[in-house]
C-alpha cells in the first residue's frame, strides 16, 4: 500500500478535484513535465503516469471508466515526418484490417504555433458495440510528436466531444528545444544552491521536533469532519553515522560508524483503509556527512493489525556519485539490491529532501525554478524534480515551495515560516500534512478512536 503518508516519508495516481471549470473541464491542469506539457483533462479525471525504462506516458480515466486519454511521446522510424502523414498511415493500417469502420473527423488542427492532425473513427466490434477512436498528433520537434489517443464508446463520445475540444484548446506545449533551455536555467540555479550548502548551513538547519497531522478535510472547518490519514514528526541533529542503527551502542562504533554529519530522524503512523487496528508505522533515519560527499539512510515500514506484523526496510548507502540501495523484507527472506549512478549536475541527499525549506534561502538571492536530481523512494528510481520557491503574496512573511517530481502529474504544495520550518504541505489530491501540537494531535486521535504508537524519547 502506497499511502499518503508514505509518501511523504519515503520521498502517481491523483484524483482531481469536483469543481469543474466552464467547458466540462477540471479546474487544474495536469502538469506532464516529463514532456513539456500542461492541458486541462475533463473533469473528475483520474491520471496515472507509466514509465517504462526512459520513455514517460500519462493516462487519463474517468472514475466509471467510460473514456480513456493516454498521452505519449511517439519518434517514427520515417524521414521528415509530418502529423498528417502519420494520421494517414495509422488510417490505412486499420483499413488492412477489414474491419468497417467510419471516419468522424480527419482534418488539421492547430495548437497554439503547432500544426497538428485529428483523427476520429467509429468502429463496431464482433460483439456489436460501436467505439470510437481518437488521435490529436502534436510535433515538439522535427523527430518527434505528442500523440494524445482517446477510446470511448459512440454514446459517450456524442456527449463528450465538445469537452475534448475544450481540452485540446488549453494545451500549451513546448518544444524539446525549448524544455531545453528552460532546463538549463533552472539546473543553472540548482548548482547555485548546492554550492551554498556549507558545513555551517547545514548545521543550521538543524532544528528541534516537529508534529504533523496528516489528513484529508471535511469541507466543513470542523475537525471531526476531517478524515485522518495519520501523522508524523520530524527532527534533524547532529550524529555519528553508527546511529541508524539504534540498537547499536555508540561505544562498539568504529572506523565510518564514528564520522559526524547530520541525520534526519522521522517516525509515522498512518491509517490502513479507514481501519483503526489497521496500521502502517514508518521509522526512517537518513544520515549525511557535513561535507555531502557521503549519505546512508534505513527505513523501516512495519503494517499492523492486531496482533500480527510484517516489516520491510529500505537501506541506502552513497559514495560520491555512487547508491546502493537494497529493499529486503524480514518475514519473507527476501534481499534487492540496486545501484545508480547519480549525474555530477545537482544533487539532493534523502536528508536535504526533508529540510529543503530551511536549507533555501529567504532573502531573494535564489529564488524561482531549480532542478534536481534525488533519489525517489516512493517510485525506487532515481529522477529529476522541479522546485520553485517563491516569497508569499499574501505579506505573511512565509514562503511557498512547489515541487514537481518528473513522474507526477500535480505538484507538491508546502508552506514555510520565515525561519523555514515547514507549516503545512497540500499533495495533488487534497492531503494535508500540517504542523500541530503533539497534545492537540493526541486529542484529535483519542477523540475518533485512533491509536497512537510508542515513539522513541
Amino acid at each position: 500500500m502506497k499511502s499518503h503518508l508514505t509518501a511523504f516519508v519515503l520521498s502517481a495516481t491523483w484524483i482531481t478535484g469536483a469543481f469543474a471549470q466552464p467547458r466540462g473541464l477540471d479546474p487544474d491542469p495536469l502538469a506532464a513535465e516529463a514532456i513539456g506539457l500542461q492541458m486541462y483533462l475533463p473533469a473528475g479525471a483520474v491520471v496515472t503516469t507509466q514509465a517504462v525504462g526512459q520513455t514517460i506516458s500519462y493516462l487519463a480515466t474517468d472514475p466509471e471508466a467510460t473514456w480513456s486519454l493516454r498521452i505519449s511521446i511517439l519518434t517514427p522510424a520515417v524521414a521528415q515526418p509530418t502529423a498528417q502523414a502519420l494520421a494517414e498511415q495509422h488510417l490505412k493500417a486499420i483499413q488492412a484490417t477489414g474491419r468497417t469502420f467510419q471516419v468522424l473527423a480527419n482534418e488539421p488542427r492547430t495548437v497554439g504555433a503547432f500544426e497538428g492532425h485529428l483523427l476520429y473513427i467509429q468502429q463496431v466490434l464482433d460483439d456489436d458495440r460501436q467505439l470510437v477512436n481518437g488521435w490529436l498528433i502534436l510535433p515538439n520537434s522535427p523527430r518527434s510528436f505528442v500523440v494524445f489517443t482517446i477510446l470511448t464508446t459512440a454514446d459517450q463520445f456524442l456527449r463528450l466531444r465538445a469537452v475534448f475540444d475544450a481540452s485540446f484548446d488549453s494545451i500549451e506545449l513546448r518544444t524539446i528545444d525549448d524544455r531545453l533551455t528552460q532546463r538549463q536555467a533552472r539546473v543553472l540555479r540548482g548548482r547555485k544552491l548546492i554550492g551554498t550548502l556549507t558545513a555551517e548551513k547545514l548545521r543550521s538547519a538543524l532544528s528541534e521536533r516537529h508534529w504533523y497531522r496528516i489528513y484529508k478535510p471535511g469541507g466543513t472547518g470542523r475537525t471531526g469532519d476531517d478524515t485522518e490519514i495519520g501523522f508524523l514528526s520530524i527532527e534533524c541533529t547532529e550524529a555519528m553515522r553508527g546511529q541508524l542503527t539504534p540498537e547499536r551502542k555508540p561505544q562498539l562504533f568504529t572506523g565510518m560508524e564514528m564520522q559526524r554529519g547530520l541525520m534526519v530522524l522521522v517516525e509515522a503512523r498512518a491509517i490502513i483503509n479507514g481501519e483503526k487496528s489497521h496500521y502502517l508505522d514508518v521509522d526512517g533515519r537518513y544520515w549525511m556527512a557535513w561535507d555531502r560527499a557521503s549519505e546512508a539512510w534505513s527505513i523501516r515500514q512495519t503494517r499492523r493489525m492486531g496482533q500480527a506484523s510484517r516489516t520491510t526496510a529500505e537501506t541506502g548507502i552513497r559514495e560520491h556519485m555512487t547508491l546502493d540501495v537494497i529493499h529486503s523484507s524480514k518475514e519473507q527472506f527476501t534481499r534487492e539490491p540496486k545501484r545508480y549512478l547519480i549525474p555530477d549536475i545537482a544533487y539532493l541527499s534523502q536528508a536535504e529532501v526533508f529540510l529543503l525549506g530551511r536549507l533555501l534561502p529567504r532573502d531573494g538571492s535564489i529564488a524561482g525554478k531549480m532542478s534536481f536530481y534525488f533519489y525517489d523512494t516512493k517510485s525506487r528510481q532515481l529522477g529529476d524534480r522541479v522546485d520553485d520557491w517563491q516569497r508569499s503574496r499574501d505579506g505573511s512573511g512565509q514562503w511557498v515551495l512547489r515541487t514537481l517530481p518528473v513522474l507526477e502529474t500535480k505538484p507538491i504544495v508546502q508552506h514555510f515560516d520565515a525561519q523555514g520550518n515547514r507549516i503545512r504541505r497540500i499533495d495533488g489530491d487534497g492531503t494535508v500534512t500540517e504542523r500541530i501540537d503533539p497534545d492537540t494531535l493526541k486529542g484529535i486521535w483519542r477523540s475518533k478512536g485512533l491509536m497512537g504508537r510508542a515513539s522513541r524519547q
